[in-house]
């Protein structure tokens, strides 16, 4: 789910206070093993590795019997003997975790390497080992820098004693490792930070903790400390608020796929900034966090080649391309094969810009076309075609999933120019546009043909008075409908009988809900020649010649047996206006699921908003009956008919998807987010899961996230899987009739 930090900071693990340490088992008979256990607090052992001890003594006998108590009571013992004080400033080092001093031996001993260990091992333990035990004593040796004083005689408290200290001198020195490698974690992090190309920021409750030197020079501040504090959300323009709250909340837990977001940043002059954030899970000073990113431009050769080639075709005014370049593009675009949906060719114009050149003057009105092309920059998808296509005219290249979407993506920009007020000197002016529609079929037989029907739907636009979206009237010519029926309906019939169509179950994503296994299962036909056939191609024709039936139920039917085969968890199926009516689908699907032993919650029915809105009473009555039987139930491109509600109400369901054309500018548009934003609420009053059409970038994704959708479905989840079907399904009929 994308592009990483290119030069990654030292992610150093800072090592556990508590080590895995040995259980005390078995003791000696003189030390009670369970005072050994009771001094071990739980989760703490001590270490397997020898234990190292310097003791200073004398006696070798001694020396032995202060390691038969503690190798007796389960600890490993490696020990050096000293006979001399004068040997103990050459023998203290980093090496021991422990020493003994026999106290009684010299009265200056204790003393001497109290003073050494101050002097080269500070953190060392040092024990006084006297004859006896006595609280004068005690204290004296403490205040002379002695941890404790033991007696060969008391083993067992001995034995506790210095269990005691060796496991407080391996915390402290564990304590003191992950200090210093915090420390140097930091220090490595800043270094990092300071040096990366990247522009990278710490983010915690939304407030900035941190940022580096570029990420201080892309917003126009040159104190290191100046955005220190900051909301995040006052470097970015409020119409990149609603996404990326949502995804800072998504990314925080840890379901941000990691794609881009694109964001306008605003500097501190107020000039607005076209960003593409990188957000990731971090920490800073061990809290959790959000480590945003702006990534430098890097390219390869054959990318720098292309932009060199884009740069000297772009029109110096805008920064767009050129009329002949943008058309050598769109040639170029209109070749490549669909994955899915249609293409359209929009043609935007300003309207009555006469007016804004006899206010304005020539060379001052081009300031607002540049204008224009700034919006028209910050509306369009990565994957869009655009450019000036010459004078006052702009053109898109728009593939999206269907009219509707073409349609929302077209008024949004209108609705856009129209708010924008243009200063231009002591001057302020408005203008509205107006956009013309057309469709690209696949194949594209003539890219002029296209484009003179979107110029002719623009200019019926204008000439109805502007700020309108028109839609081409040979996308909906009658006589190309009758030719296209003629051509598809024996192809869709021969294709039912040689069992030519395929299933092409695409994935839905879960945001505030698992997904896992949730399928919205498509469906493509094959041509004589083995090759896709798109349903926004045949589905027309087949819905028109009542052929659309018997397609439901090749595809049930294959989603029964799919289910059967597949760890899929819920498959959501279409249901066409005549299988809604069909008084035996019902007894029919039962006869499916119970033959291939399918559980019937693993089917959702799916009915578009329109059908049921048309159909109300039969669609009611089908879902009732459908999920008193165990099935699943959804209303499909919900929010576009003409009384959302009434279906709400009157159709129970389980889910319901809200449709795509809702999703084109939300991220940008508050009103979109409003109306989305409350038809969630209504869902969510009544119980029913929502699920969002055609997510196709991470902007759409995070405001998603924000107003709290559970799933999502589209190209930014996965594109749809083919299914080869080598049988027909059960219960299907070899004809089409």
């Amino acid at each position: 789910m994308t592009p990483r930090l290119s030069a990654r900071p030292c992610r150093c693990k800072i090592p556990e206070i508590t080590r895995t340490e040995t259980q005390i088992i078995d003791a000696a008979p003189n030390i009670d093993p369970r005072i050994a256990d009771a001094s071990e607090p739980p989760g703490l052992r001590l270490d397997a590795d020898k234990v190292r001890v310097l003791i200073v003594t004398d006696r070798q006998d001694s020396a032995e019997t202060i390691n038969s108590i503690l190798r007796n009571g389960g600890i490993a013992l490696h020990y050096r003997r000293i006979g001399a004080a004068a040997e103990v400033d050459e023998s203290i080092s980093q090496e021991y975790d422990l020493a003994v001093v026999f106290a009684d031996e010299d009265p200056d001993l204790l003393g001497t390497v109290i003073r050494a260990r101050d002097q080269h091992n500070r953190s060392l333990p040092v024990i006084s080992c006297r004859a006896s035990v006595d609280p004068e004593k005690l204290s004296a040796d403490m205040i002379a820098g002695a941890a404790d004083l033991v007696s060969l005689n008391q083993r067992q408290r001995l034995f506790r004693v210095f269990q005691r200290e060796l496991r407080s001198a391996r915390l402290e020195r564990a304590l003191r490792e992950a200090v210093g490698t915090a420390a140097s974690y930091r220090e490595q992090l800043k270094t990092f930070m300071a040096g990366s190309a990247e522009a990278i920021a710490h983010v915690q409750e939304g407030v900035v903790l941190d940022a580096n030197p570029a990420w201080n020079q892309i917003f126009g501040r040159e104190d290191a400390t100046a955005l220190l504090g900051t909301p995040i959300m006052d470097l970015f323009a409020m119409e990149s608020h609603a996404s990326l709250k949502g995804a800072l909340v998504a990314c925080m837990q840890g379901r941000w796929p990691g794609d881009a977001l694109r964001c306008t940043g605003v500097d501190g002059t107020g000039r607005e900034l076209s960003l593409e954030l990188t957000l990731e899970p971090s920490q800073f000073e061990g809290e959790p966090c959000i480590r945003i990113s702006i990534q430098p431009t890097v390219a390869d050769d054959n990318r720098l080649m292309q932009e060199l080639r884009e740069a000297v075709n772009r029109d110096p005014a805008t920064g767009l391309f050129t009329r002949r370049y943008l058309v050598d593009r769109l040639k170029e675009a209109v070749e490549e094969p669909l994955k899915g949906g249609l293409r359209g060719l929009a043609v935007i114009r300003p309207d009555a810009f006469g007016r804004v050149v006899e206010s304005v003057g020539s060379m001052a009105s081009e300031q607002v076309i540049q204008g224009i092309a700034e919006i028209l920059k910050d509306h369009v998808h990565p994957k869009d075609v655009y450019g000036r296509f010459g004078g006052t005219l702009f053109a898109v290249l728009l593939p999206r999933g269907n009219v509707r979407d073409l349609r929302a993506w077209a008024e949004s920009l209108c609705r856009k120019v129209s708010a924008k007020l243009f200063e231009i000197g002591d001057k302020s002016v408005s203008v509205s546009c107006s956009v013309g529609i057309s469709t690209a079929e696949e194949p594209v037989g003539s890219l002029d043909e296209v484009i003179s029907q979107a110029l002719e739907a623009c200019a019926e636009g204008r000439a109805g008075g502007g700020d309108c979206v028109r839609m081409s009237a040979a996308d909906k010519a009658i006589t190309e409908i009758e030719e296209s029926d003629r051509l598809w309906v024996p192809r869709i019939r021969q294709a039912l009988v040689d069992q030519r169509f395929r299933l092409a179950p695409q994935p839905i994503g879960g945001l505030a809900a698992s997904a896992d296994g949730f399928y919205d299962v498509l469906v493509r036909m094959l041509d004589e020649q083995g090759e896709d056939i798109l349903p926004g191609q045949f589905m027309p024709a087949a819905e028109r010649n009542h052929l659309i039936k018997n397609i439901d139920r090749w595809v049930i039917a294959s989603t029964i047996t799919l289910c059967a085969e597949k760890p899929v968890t819920r498959a959501f199926v279409r249901l066409s206006q005549p299988s809604v009516e069909d008084e035996n689908l019902v007894r029919w699907l039962l006869e499916q699921v119970e033959a291939a032993r399918v559980g019937p919650e693993r089917l959702v029915f799916q009915v578009p908003e329109i059908a049921a809105e048309k159909h109300l009473k039969a669609t009611r009555d089908l879902a009732e009956e459908l999920r008193s039987l165990g099935f699943g139930f959804a209303i499909e491109h919900f929010g576009v008919g003409n009384r959302p509600m009434q279906v709400l109400n009157h159709v129970p369901m389980e889910f319901l998807k809200i449709d795509g054309s809702l999703m084109q500018g939300i991220a940008r548009e508050p009103h979109l987010q409003t109306k989305v934003a409350d038809l969630v609420a209504g869902a969510r009053e009544k119980g029913i899961l929502t699920v969002a059409e055609r997510v196709e970038d991470a902007n759409t994704l995070a405001v998603l996230w924000q107003i709290g959708v559970e799933y999502i479905q589209g190209y930014q989840v996965q594109e749809p899987e083919i299914v080869l079907a080598e049988d027909p399904p059960r219960g299907l009929a070899p004809n089409a009739d």
